[in-house]
């Protein structure tokens, strides 16, 4: 969220055009596998395609926790 200069939950959450609480829950890890309908939209938010945002070294293997 840094990246792209947005502030807080809220914010992603108007940018994006989901509820607030369904942004807070996907960062806090409450919703473990958010659907790609949500993962569409978030990207969305950030300006950037499902590949764009997928691409990014977060989502690299190494950063994958298997638990």
């Amino acid at each position: 969220m840094k990246e792209k200069n947005i502030e807080n939950p809220y914010q992603l959450a108007l940018k994006c055009g989901l509820d607030e609480s369904v942004i807070r829950s996907v960062l806090s890890g409450r919703t473990a596998y958010p659907s790609i309908h949500t993962m569409f939209f978030i990207a969305y938010g950030f300006n950037m395609t499902l590949s764009e945002f997928y691409n990014d070294k977060l989502f690299s293997i190494d950063n994958i926790d298997e638990n």
